[in-house]
């Protein structure tokens, strides 16, 4: 089969193309704009693609699906084309892979506001110990070569499930598409204010998420999470619970960090099961991502060796470390809410401890770049010493049934850190500024983005990358 993928460059969107070619489909795309890692992944993987959108094109290709990425909106103009003669069919990718693939394999899916990508990355690389599953991410976990794999047949199938709408055509959650026998739920907060209301909005999507699973599969959740908790009972599957509380059923203990790895042990009913887990990560959140890829493993007796976790490299843009200087340290984080930027603060803080925490924050998405966002900044950087902010997100979307978000006023937002903030004009402003010259005292600059500028500190700090 002719595949064509419509906003082919997102991560995920470029998983799917080589998932697909895997399954032996011919696979080509478009985006509006291709940028590197993904636009040389998908170079070195031989997948053939066009910049900008082109009917004429779209014609004498003679495709036989159509996958149509969330980031597509009505007026694209091959959207239109495709609405007016139904001459191709077309899909979201989510709809496509249920249909082709999803219901024949024992689905794994990781869920939840933080940590689906190395939770499901995590999951992958302790399966391929023993087995040859399948797996596709939302990320690039440093350990493989592409963050998707068809596997065999009889194996599971690993998939990071998010909450976000499908299609321009489908506002359901994409991880409607995916039934899963195995769920996981890392934390449930609001966010994506721009196709949900509110918290409960969000809460009955998961709720709704968790009729999905059969009487033999299993739910693990964030037994720590209130948010997580008010879902339950879901008594017509099993539940697992895990956590740091001592009323969870799976019970994180002998936390500690120490050589900027993560050290802990995990019991079961008061037994212990996996002990001495290691791995180079930072914060307890990491300790329960770990945590709920194993409980995923021992409860479907898949065979796992949690030792090797110490092998395992992380995702890219999730706590990467650029460079290391004498007194200059530069991290670069995928973080954008106020829970995830906090809890990375915190974990630098407490593998730094002599060190002045700066943060870098650019607010590129509809959640961060909201007035939504400035309530919680003085959560968000209580463990920073000083916060750089970068001018947010022009244009906030939303939903037509949704109140569009009031933008972010930055002036405020530096009024509630609580602690030294500065406000920078452009990116260029701000490498300026951002030299391991200009830092006399020991320092580490964390810099969370999910938009541009992690693009313009890679070719700062990298030229080659």
């Amino acid at each position: 089969m002719r595949i064509y993928i419509m906003g082919i460059c997102g991560t995920m969107m470029s998983h799917v193309a080589l998932l697909l070619k895997e399954m032996g489909h011919q696979v080509c795309g478009a985006d509006h704009k291709f940028m590197d890692p993904i636009a040389q992944l998908l170079k070195e993987q031989a997948v053939q693609t066009w910049e900008g959108y082109d009917v004429e094109r779209l014609k004498r290709l003679q495709p036989d699906a159509v996958i149509i990425g969330n980031v597509i909106s009505r007026g694209n103009p091959e959207i239109e084309f495709l609405l007016d003669t139904k001459q191709f069919p077309f899909y979201s990718f989510p709809e496509f892979l249920e249909k082709e693939l999803f219901r024949q394999r024992k689905m794994v899916v990781i869920s939840g506001t933080h940590g689906k990508t190395t939770t499901t990355s995590v999951l992958a690389f302790l399966l391929k110990e023993a087995l040859n599953p399948g797996y596709l991410i939302g990320g690039i976990p440093n350990n493989f070569a592409t963050g998707c794999a068809l596997g065999a047949v009889d194996t599971p199938f690993v998939i990071e499930g998010d909450e976000y709408d499908t299609a321009f055509f489908d506002k359901r959650s994409k991880f409607f598409h995916y039934w899963p026998h195995t769920l996981i739920i890392n934390n449930i907060e609001f966010d994506h204010n721009d196709i949900f209301r509110d918290l409960q909005e969000i809460q009955r999507s998961f709720y709704q998420l968790t009729r999905l699973l059969p009487k033999n599969g299993h739910l693990i959740l964030n037994g720590d999470d209130f948010n997580v908790n008010a879902l339950l009972p879901c008594d017509w599957t099993q539940i697992h619970s895990v956590g740091f509380g001592k009323h969870n059923q799976w019970i994180i203990r002998n936390f500690h960090t120490q050589n900027l790895h993560i050290y802990f042990d995990l019991y079961r009913d008061q037994q212990p099961i996996y002990e001495q887990i290691a791995a180079p990560l930072l914060g307890e959140f990491n300790a329960r991502n770990l945590a709920m890829a194993c409980v995923a493993c021992y409860e479907n007796q898949w065979p796992i060796n949690p030792k090797t976790l110490k092998h395992f490299q992380g995702i890219k843009r999730r706590q990467t470390l650029l460079l290391k200087e004498k007194n200059f340290i530069l991290y670069e984080d995928f973080g954008h809410h106020a829970t995830a930027i906090q809890a990375t603060l915190e974990a630098l803080k407490i593998a730094y401890p002599n060190y002045k925490i700066v943060a870098v924050f650019e607010p590129a998405c509809n959640t961060s770049a909201s007035s939504h966002f400035e309530d919680q900044a003085a959560s968000a950087f209580k463990a920073a010493d000083e916060v750089w902010v970068l001018p947010p997100k022009k244009h906030l979307y939303s939903d037509r049934f949704v109140n569009t978000p009031l933008p972010l006023d930055c002036t405020r937002l530096c009024k509630y850190t609580g602690c030294l903030t500065r406000n920078f004009s452009s990116y260029e402003e701000l490498l300026h500024v951002l030299k391991p010259q200009n830092f006399t005292e020991k320092t580490v600059v964390c810099c969370f983005s999910n938009g541009g500028f992690s693009a313009s500190l890679k070719r700062f700090f990298i030229p080659s990358s």
